[in-house]
């Protein structure tokens, strides 16, 4: 750029000399028609076109990403044209699954971890150990990065997700007689806290003491974190049987059961929350295992009661874990720019980009260091999630897993209503499993 200004600077004197302003004055508009007409061009040669999906559709979240994270990358890369799609959730698969067919898949997109299976399994995405080895800062996603696992090799970089924990009412912790700042580490704490928060009126359980999810999804949540505290596992190292029925599983069945039947801190008749405010702003429940979302629903909808709302570490019986679940991104197999869609996924996860995206949706960021974040960090809730991360596993990722998860919570559900006992629903869901995986 010097040496043009330099060169038209000298024309310029040129035109002060007899004879000359005219056939410089032609030179002069030749060479900025040459200039105008070659150089955009040349500039968009010279530039590598990267596609990206992104899965959502939240205003705040588009916003983010095309007035601050956008602008940023391409000033760090001007040599690298980003084209950003989003995708709303409802229709991301279907969409992949027609661009993957039609040969025009994304260089870089995102889904949720539960989906590492699918692509891994068919060879849509590519193995990023390599890459993740090379990054200086790896170690901040701490586990997360193990919910794009799939038979050993790393698939997903984690963007977003969210976590269960223990969330309490201090000020029915202080009636019961326990100390609000010193929340159930143990199961037997546990135990003992929702035996003591329980209020009855005769056979009438009018504040549950802990709320426990009987079917669906929730319930094999709630089941996978006391399965993993007790020392189990979903299945088998190489994935070929399953394991969820042996003593451990029958051991944190057996537990959760217990609280329902047994020591009756649980209803799972009861008709809970009002509207938009949860249970456990309406003197319902003194304790459940939420998600962030169900902390920002106090906050939201029950300002008053959120100053007794607090959120505990995982509980803790052989081991400390508790079920987290993150959604990321992905490199396609069939990229023809890898070296530039990795340059995207790099940036997109920095420390600086998963704030930014975090705080707009109000998800948690999947790297540890960003809970001293001021995003997360003025909010000893939401902060009690990301420190938490040091304890987050995921769902196995095996192709067969939804179906094999749709079979262990409907017997999930027998066992805590009391239909099957724990072992009997266990090793029946185990032989259903089994036969799944037998046939792949």
């Amino acid at each position: 750029m010097f040496r043009r200004m330099f060169n038209l600077e000298r024309a310029q004197s040129r035109l002060a000399t007899p004879g000359g302003g005219l056939r410089m004055a032609l030179i002069i508009l030749a060479v900025a028609a040459c200039l105008s007409a070659v150089t955009p061009s040349a500039w968009a040669a010279s530039r590598t076109t990267v596609t990206f999906w992104m899965a959502g559709n939240d205003q705040k979240f588009m916003d983010t990403v095309n007035t601050q994270l956008l602008p940023a990358f391409e000033k760090k890369y001007p040599k690298i044209d980003l084209q950003i799609t989003f995708v709303p959730w409802e229709t991301l698969s279907v969409k992949l699954a027609t661009a993957f067919a039609g040969g025009m898949a994304p260089d870089v997109f995102m889904h949720g971890a539960a989906a590492t299976a699918g692509f891994a399994a068919t060879g849509r995405v590519e193995p990023l150990d390599s890459l993740i080895a090379k990054m200086p800062d790896a170690r901040d996603f701490g586990s997360t990065l193990e919910q794009g696992n799939y038979y050993g090799k790393h698939y997903m970089i984690p963007v977003f997700g969210a976590g269960r924990l223990l969330m309490y009412r201090a000020d029915e912790f202080k009636e019961a007689g326990l100390n609000p700042d010193e929340p159930p580490a143990t199961w037997e704490e546990f135990r003992n806290a929702a035996i003591k928060l329980a209020i009855r009126r005769g056979n009438q359980i009018v504040r549950e003491g802990i709320d426990l999810p009987t079917s669906g999804i929730d319930a094999q949540q709630i089941f996978a974190c006391f399965l993993w505290q007790a020392g189990g596992s979903f299945f088998n190292r190489d994935y070929t049987r399953v394991t969820f029925n042996d003593a451990h599983g029958v051991e944190a069945l057996q537990f959760l059961a217990n609280l329902i039947q047994k020591d009756k801190v649980a209803d799972t008749s009861i008709n809970l929350g009002q509207g938009n405010v949860p249970p456990i702003a309406t003197n319902q429940v003194a304790m459940l295992f939420a998600v962030p979302g169900d902390v920002a629903q106090v906050k939201t909808y029950a300002p008053g009661i959120y100053k007794e709302i607090r959120v505990a570490p995982p509980l803790k019986n052989k081991e400390q874990w508790t079920f987290y679940s993150f959604s990321g991104m992905f490199m396609s197999k069939t990229s023809k720019h890898k070296e530039d869609a990795w340059k995207v996924m790099e940036f997109f996860s920095s420390p600086e980009a998963l704030e930014k995206i975090n705080a707009s949706m109000g998800t948690l960021p999947p790297r540890r260091s960003l809970a001293k974040a001021p995003a997360f960090a003025s909010d000893p809730n939401i902060r009690a999630f990301v420190e938490s991360m040091q304890y987050a596993r995921g769902n196995p990722n095996i192709a067969q897993w939804v179906q094999i998860r749709d079979i262990l919570s409907r017997y999930l559900e027998q066992a805590l209503y009391g239909r099957m006992t724990p072992k009997a629903a266990l090793d029946q869901a185990a032989k259903e499993a089994d036969a799944l995986l037998s046939n792949r």
